[in-house]
């Protein structure tokens, strides 16, 4: 029998055969050794060491990994769960998804254990064992396995509680895929080959340690006590692990880069393409032929900034602007045209290069639409992310399902894309042009399109994409993080002049004519101004526009969908239409209802901000 003591913090103890309830009982708390301690709190200017000349560099070495401790859980079974059903909770401020045993019912007590951290230790939230239930409302979260530790994607209903209802076919407010990516070995010892696919996001799972060489050297009781973090937290932290952990030092092997300036690209792709996995994690120095001078971090940034300054321009045929956003990058279906020889090599490249920059906390140029930084993290993508890539076909096929009869259409399983000025048509499945779309296999037609536009219709350079970023970062380690930390951890976190976006905003609704005099509008800037820091106005960007970039230029040149100047705005609506902001990225537009306070406002805008990277319903 279990039972649970507090000598430095919650312990569970077994009772031993001999004794009964009112006895005495002496134990022993395990203690940890001085070289089990954290790792050190080093500065994080120390990520740019790579550069230095080793003899100014200090050791890198990592503390010995504290074997996990285990704490014991004790739940009630919620109602209506019925035996071999799942009910998810939040122990120690992670979502545990829990499968009910045969033998127990609604209301039974049953037990499960999770490795933790040390629960001495204390959080800005208070313990760091924490047990209880928690109501989302109609999105999808991630949680932990308790049968095998693997974190997994589930669908939480109206009530809160786990979706269980099986949907055998396509649903545009509630499917939700994840790409599956499966490594293979390829010929090259250097390379691994791979495939990806979309699989069911209930179906998809992922590990919650790292392991290199069959040792584990993060723990998932750290990876779950980082999720909890803000995320200059979680961004530090995982450079620590990156740091201190899986880069090797100075002594046990290192890189020399040498480039030519005016070949660049070319003599960057030669070099990073020839390491072996191995070698990717060595120090890299940075080298321009001709020229003198120590690499002492200055010329790795710039070699970070210019080959992806170059990679990601359009004219190299690779990636083209967003239809929706002319800051966001999405993959050019027909780079092989543009590239015939080698453009599948320059998405591995790519790979590996934002692999290195986000492992070295270098920076890339590029942002990237939405749907590639969900690939990367593998998180659910939506009918909904459709409508930032091509705002007008995402209506068409929304629309389709208002048509009384949609045979009257004469449309088929097809779909027709412009490259380079000729029209191709697409079939959506095998035979699509002979299947014409029904009422009947209408949701058909529209799982395909999803499928086809977010994952097949660029599926050999967005698998050479994320070989290329996974021969560098273990993929456990990106949990921590959504789709909107990920792009400011890649690119930056802007700094975004209040004063140029406050001239270039446009009103309309019920603040046009007043503008800036409005009190709704006055708040909303004041907030910006005043308690934003630059994270969270980066990602109210993201939340309006879709990125986080802003042009070279200002806000004066922000574009619209249809590539023209399309100023921010902020459209004025009656809380009776919306209780929350609504964006509308396809035109840089926020609704912003008219509040009573500035303190609602502050609520409702930060809430509207969280939620956008969820899915959840915040209505």
């Amino acid at each position: 029998f279990y039972f649970y003591i507090s000598p430095l913090g919650s312990t569970v103890v077994t009772c031993p055969d001999n004794v009964q309830a009112g006895m005495n009982l002496r134990i022993l708390p395990p203690q940890r050794s001085p070289t089990q301690s954290s790792p050190p709190n080093l500065p994080s200017g120390i990520g740019t060491s790579l550069d230095r000349p080793p003899e100014e560099r200090r050791s890198m070495s990592a503390p010995p990994i504290s074997p996990p401790m285990m704490q014991m859980f004790e739940v009630v079974v919620p109602p209506g769960v019925m035996p071999g059903q799942n009910f998810s909770l939040l122990a120690n401020g992670q979502r545990v998804l829990v499968t009910c045993p045969a033998h127990v019912r609604p209301g039974q007590k049953v037990r499960f254990q999770l490795p933790i951290s040390n629960p001495n230790d204390k959080t800005k939230d208070g313990p760091a064992v924490q047990l209880e239930y928690e109501s989302i409302k109609d999105g999808w979260a991630r949680t932990i396995r308790v049968t095998d530790l693997k974190f997994q994607w589930v669908r939480m209903n109206e009530d809160g509680e786990i979706d269980l209802k099986s949907v055998s076919r396509f649903d545009i407010q509630h499917s939700a895929y994840i790409r599956q990516l499966t490594f293979l070995e390829g010929n090259d010892p250097r390379m691994r080959t791979g495939k990806i696919c979309f699989g069911a996001a209930n179906e998809s799972s992922v590990e919650s340690s790292v392991k290199l060489n069959g040792k584990e050297v993060v723990s998932y009781a750290e990876i779950a006590t980082a999720h909890r973090g803000s995320y200059e937290e979680k961004g530090e932290w995982f450079q620590e692990i990156c740091r201190d952990r899986l880069r090797k030092q100075w002594s046990d092997g290192h890189q020399r880069i040498v480039v030519r300036r005016n070949h660049l690209l070319h003599d960057s792709m030669e070099a990073v393409m020839s390491l072996s996995r191995s070698k990717l994690t060595e120090f890299w120095r940075f080298d321009f032929y001709g020229e003198a001078g120590i690499d002492a971090g200055g010329l790795a940034r710039e070699w970070f900034q210019l080959v992806t300054e170059q990679i990601f321009n359009p004219d190299m045929g690779l990636w083209l602007p967003s239809a929706t956003n002319q800051m966001a990058m999405r993959i050019n279906p027909a780079s092989e045209i543009s590239c015939p020889e080698d453009h599948l090599i320059y998405f591995r490249f790519l790979g590996r290069v934002m692999g290195k920059a986000l492992f070295d906390g270098q920076l890339v140029v590029g942002h990237m639409v939405r749907h590639i930084y969900k690939h990367i993290l593998g998180w659910p993508v939506m009918f909904e992310d459709l409508e930032l890539p091509d705002e007008g076909y995402y209506n068409s096929l929304k629309s389709l399902l208002d048509v009384d009869d949609v045979e009257d259409l004469c449309m088929d399983f097809t779909f027709t894309e412009n490259a380079l000025g000729e029209n191709r048509v697409v079939e959506l499945m095998e035979g699509g042009e002979d299947v014409p779309v029904t009422n009947d296999n209408l949701p058909e037609f529209l799982e395909a399109n999803l499928k086809y536009h977010m994952m097949d219709r660029v599926k050999p350079q967005q698998t050479e994409l994320l070989l290329g970023f996974f021969d560098i970062i273990p993929e456990p380690l990106l949990t921590i993080f959504d789709f909107q930390e990920l792009e400011l951890l890649m690119c930056g976190v802007p700094v975004i002049d209040i004063e140029d976006w406050k001239a270039n905003t446009t009103y309309s609704g019920h603040y046009e004519g007043k503008g800036e005099k409005a009190s709704t509008v006055q708040w909303f800037w004041e907030v910006i101004q005043e308690e934003f820091d630059q994270e969270t106005r980066a990602r109210l960007l993201q939340f309006v526009t879709g990125s986080s970039g802003v042009p070279s230029r200002g806000f004066s040149v922000l574009q619209g969908n249809d590539g023209s100047i399309r100023q921010f705005s902020i459209h004025g609506i009656k809380k009776e239409n919306s209780l929350y902001p609504r964006s509308h990225t396809c035109f840089n537009r926020i609704d912003l209802p008219i509040y009573s306070s500035k303190n609602e406002l502050r609520e409702k805008l930060r809430v509207a901000i969280a939620t956008s990277a969820t899915g959840f319903d915040i209505e």
